[in-house]
């Protein structure tokens, strides 16, 4: 679809290209080798390796690629080696022939675009009542559909003085078309002029891109080409027309949340569990799966994903993303009530009350679980005990317990009212099955345990095993590790700057002004204590200015931010959770959470798709250039900086762009908002500005992350694994005695290296089996180890478009993994 690919998650990425594939399938048709993606700001890294699996040996893209890089046609490797043959096509890109010979002989211009009323019987219409909208455009009726052959031989052989020493064989490329026009009815007969007008000196041929890669492959000479490894991201240094634009990644970030929702939701929640249903006999929720990844691959097209669309678009999308996370939670029930009633009643009392946990995440996992419970008011419980064979008692904190009743649903009968107890606790679940789940009893407690241990030590203060937490008078936080000693100052305080750019790039005013919060007055108060969790709220009013005034500079009038922080820390954990709200009350401007981390590092470490990258710091220095280099940078679900002693790591949900500052304390920004306008550029020669102001992301706007402090580097924290722990969380059910075989505690998979991230587990697309995707985000090869909670009858290796490529070797229930850097694994094995 075209993804702006920054935006999308791994799986997705993927699985666009699975569906694309499908579909293609579906009407006859067979995929070629050309992959043809120039409208994504820049190409994430991974890309040729994923490409390779799907059977595409060609590449084309301008975005990210600059002129000083390469020629036209260039060699493209994944971080694991993988190799492609790339074009980021010439001068022009994707509109030599369409600008240079197409309107030569069709308008009888190149690029000018006046028009002159009645020069032509076009009959322009447009309307004019006001009920619209404004600044309509004509539209022509019937549209003049001239030619002229006389400019054809001229033209071309301006095409080829201009853009012919960009290629590095006589094989020249001419891309005829335009985003918004449908082919010209002279199109054939122009071909034909021009064959003959130039008969002799060229060959032209009218092809596809699969014709126009075979004959280059028979003339290149793929040595003494330049190999470009990973993401492509570069600014444009010489060209035209072909920018990186990397402000998509920071337009619209509350649809960017929803995306990251709707995409951890299928493949870290729905699909993972559905496996393990499925492996204790549950049918294989097909249609819901596949319904759902459709749904979210049709708001994957790049203007709408990367939020520069009109508000109705993206409205639409909203609804998908709904859509999209109800199916998702629909599998994740499904599954997770299957599980429940297949729970074997062996020596369960056949009034038990039982608390199910599942882990959807390969990895056994200790965790603080916020619990909610109805239970049966005769209990007369104020508090509930939990306990398990392999833990036989939680550690809790209660919360409260009052008088309740919950509704009974049958679908037999109307539905029925329990009268209840409502308990809510915080209890710590210690080593939880990877991929799996634990059965809990629940046994009523006639008092309120009373601990008076807290993890809030003072009004502003808060400490656990590993950090030290101060919360300061302007909403800042002090965070200290206390293994080291290492104090982290003034963390999370807000900078505001102008912004005069529209979704696709950031443009600061002339004369800009910038806004801190470090100033402000915070009111400071407790609102969680107990051994388990603390948490302090900050609240305080940022005030900045309205709007951007003339476009040159910012308003002088000033209005209130509402801001309240919420900083949460638990018992055992290296990170202290955020949750950030703000009334965006302000247009034009550009909101950030700011870390000072006082770090000596120049480059940050951050996730990307199958990969983790590495990014320098400093900013080059692009004096001349065409495009002015900036240094905000893309991450998935962590960006880490670390002098190799100490670390500290933002994880944030859904939040997409960072910058780490050349300044004295290698400040780390995340952008909360950048909020701008939607100025279209359809014709270079005239802007256009819309009403819309979604995009000004108003209203009441909230972001999670958390701030991860450690020692050593991103592999020593297992960031991947961390974040993961934070986006994709324990699910909980209550539930009486059930009624199958299934035992009180399972794993289907456990995956012994938290360094190897598994991005899927699923039932392969034909049915034959579960598939396990992981990769190696290091530059060096990485063991692991699968376990399995049955004997695979086989299993073999798949790429990513899951055809088998040769046997895996299983000892046992246990599947050995030796890792390349930087590889993409696929496992499928049958249990």
């Amino acid at each position: 679809t075209l993804a702006e690919e920054f935006s999308i998650g791994h799986e997705a990425l993927a699985r666009n290209f699975l569906y694309g594939r499908k579909t293609v399938e579906s009407y006859g048709g067979t995929c070629g080798t050309v992959a043809y993606t120039p409208s994504s700001w820049g190409q994430t890294g991974q890309l040729p390796q994923i490409l390779a699996d799907f059977g595409q040996k060609r590449m084309m893209f301008y975005r990210g690629v600059s002129h000083h890089e390469c020629d036209a046609e260039w060699v493209w490797a994944a971080p694991d080696g993988t190799q492609v043959m790339a074009s980021r096509f010439a001068l022009y890109a994707r509109y030599n022939w369409y600008y240079q010979v197409h309107r030569a002989v069709t308008q009888g211009k190149t690029f000018s675009k006046d028009w002159q009323w009645g020069q032509r019987d076009e009959v322009p219409f447009r309307f004019a009542d006001g009920l619209a909208g404004e600044d309509l455009t004509y539209d022509l009726q019937s549209p003049a559909a001239d030619y002229d052959a006389r400019p054809l031989a001229k033209a071309i052989d301006d095409m080829v003085a201009a853009e012919g020493p960009h290629f590095t064989t006589p094989i020249f490329l001419a891309m005829n078309g335009h985003d918004i026009s449908v082919a010209h009815p002279s199109e054939p007969q122009s071909i034909r002029d021009a064959q003959q007008a130039c008969a002799g000196k060229y060959t032209i041929e009218h092809t596809d891109l699969e014709h126009y890669w075979d004959e280059v492959d028979k003339v290149i000479d793929r040595k003494k080409l330049p190999v470009l490894t990973g993401e492509r991201r570069s600014y444009l240094k010489e060209g035209k027309w072909t920018y990186l634009f990397p402000g998509t990644i920071s337009a619209r970030t509350y649809l960017k949340q929803r995306d990251f929702d709707a995409s951890t939701r299928l493949s870290y929640l729905a699909e993972p569990l559905a496996a393990v249903a499925c492996w204790q006999g549950m049918a294989h929720p097909t249609r819901y799966l596949d319904r759902g990844w459709r749904m979210l691959l049709s708001n994957h097209t790049h203007d709408a994903n990367g939020g520069c669309a009109p508000d109705a678009a993206h409205l639409d999308m909203e609804y998908r993303y709904r859509n999209v996370a109800d199916l998702a939670d629909i599998v994740t029930e499904d599954a997770m009530a299957h599980l429940a009633k297949s729970l074997s009643p062996a020596g369960v009392p056949k009034d038990a009350l039982q608390l199910i946990v599942y882990n959807s995440l390969p990895v056994e996992r200790d965790a603080v679980v916020r619990l909610d419970l109805e239970v049966p008011r005769e209990w007369n419980a104020q508090a509930v005990a939990l306990s398990c064979p392999d833990q036989p008692a939680v550690e809790r904190q209660i919360i409260s317990a009052e008088k309740s009743s919950s509704l009974v649903d049958s679908i037999w009968d109307v539905p029925c009212i329990l009268a209840s107890t409502r308990i809510h606790l915080y209890g710590r679940l210690e080593k939880l099955p990877a991929l799996g789940w634990r059965t809990y009893l629940v046994k009523p407690d006639p008092r309120i345990p009373r601990d008076p241990r807290s993890l809030v030590t003072g009004d502003e203060r808060m400490e656990n095993e590993h950090l030290r937490v101060v919360v300061n008078g302007n909403g800042t936080i002090d965070i200290t590790d206390k293994a080291t000693g290492k104090v982290y100052a003034g963390l999370n305080y807000l900078r505001d700057q102008g912004e005069t750019g529209n979704a696709w790039k950031h443009v600061a005013p002339r004369f800009d002004r910038v806004f801190s919060s470090t100033g402000v007055n915070a009111r400071i108060q407790v609102i969680e204590s107990g051994p388990l969790v603390g948490a302090i709220r900050a609240d305080y009013a940022f005030a900045v200015p309205l709007d951007f005034a003339d476009g040159k500079r910012r308003s002088e009038t000033l209005v209130d931010l509402p801001v309240s922080v919420e900083y949460r820390l638990e018992k055992g954990a290296r990170h202290v959770s955020v949750v950030l709200a703000v009334d965006n009350r302000a247009k034009d401007h550009w909101l950030r959470a700011c870390l000072p981390t006082g770090l000596k590092t120049d480059e940050t470490h951050a996730d990307s798709h199958y990969d983790v990258v590495t990014r320098p710091i400093p900013i080059p220095d692009s004096t001349g250039w065409v495009e002015a280099a900036g240094g905000t940078h893309p991450l998935r679900s962590f960006v880490a900086m670390s002098d190799g002693k100490s670390g500290i790591a933002l994880l944030p949900k859904g939040i997409f762009e960072y910058e780490a500052s050349e300044d004295e304390q290698r400040t780390l920004a995340l952008t909360l908002i950048r909020a701008c306008r939607i100025i279209l550029a359809v014709s270079e020669e005239k802007q256009t500005e819309l009403p819309d102001e979604g995009v000004q992301c108003p209203g009441k706007q909230r972001f999670d992350y958390a701030i991860h402090v450690h020692q050593g580097g991103w592999k020593d924290a297992g960031l991947l694994a961390e974040a993961a722990k934070l986006y994709a969380p324990l699910r909980v059910a209550c539930t009486g005695r059930g009624t199958g075989t299934t035992p009180l505690s399972g794993s289907l998979l456990t995956l012994d290296n938290p360094n190897l991230h598994v991005t899927a587990v699923k039932r392969a697309e034909d049915g034959s089996g579960l598939l396990i995707r992981l990769f190696n985000p290091d530059g060096k090869p990485m063991a692991g180890t699968l376990t399995f909670g049955a004997v695979p009858k086989r299993a073999a290796y798949c790429t990513l478009a899951e055809a088998e490529t040769g046997p895996a070797r299983v000892d046992g229930r246990k599947l050995s993994l030796e890792v390349a850097a930087k590889k993409i694994v696929t496992v499928k094995v049958v249990l």
